[in-house]
This record gives structure tokens, sequence and C-alpha cells, in this order.
């Protein structure tokens, strides 16, 4: 994750101010990632909530489906 995220150029932060405009927007804050949090699912593996895994998805331009193969999903 954490390549990708550098080959698209963003930052920790860069993806933090991201969730927080897209929480904003559907008024949810379960869309909202520290920057810390991030970190953990790079580096820790560990798995994101849905909510943060679409908003990943969004920010990274990419499919949810292909994120959650990530975490060994199978596409249905």
């Amino acid at each position: 994750m954490r390549a990708t995220r550098w080959a698209l150029g963003l930052t920790l932060r860069d993806v933090h101010a991201a969730s927080e405009k897209i929480a904003q927007k559907h008024r949810n804050r379960r869309f909202i990632l520290p920057a810390s949090r991030l970190h953990e699912f790079e580096v820790k593996n560990t798995i994101p909530s849905i909510h943060k895994l679409c908003m990943l998805a969004h920010v990274y331009g990419f499919d949810v489906r292909k994120l959650a193969g990530w975490y060994g999903v199978p596409r249905c």
C-alpha cells in the first residue's frame, strides 16, 4: 500500500486531508483516516474497515474490489 501511495505522489497527510473532505461530504466521520492509522495499514498489515477501504479506493483512484483483493478478499 505504501508503494502505491508513493507512486501517486501522496503523503500520509495528503491522504488524511482527502479523507477529511470525503467525511465532510458524506457527513460521516468514519471515513476520516488519521495519518497514524494509514501508517498502521502500511507497516503492520492492519486490515482497514469498509469505510476506510472505500475512502482509500477513492483517493487512490482504484476500484474498491482491487484494494479488497490486497487483503485476501476474492472478487465476487
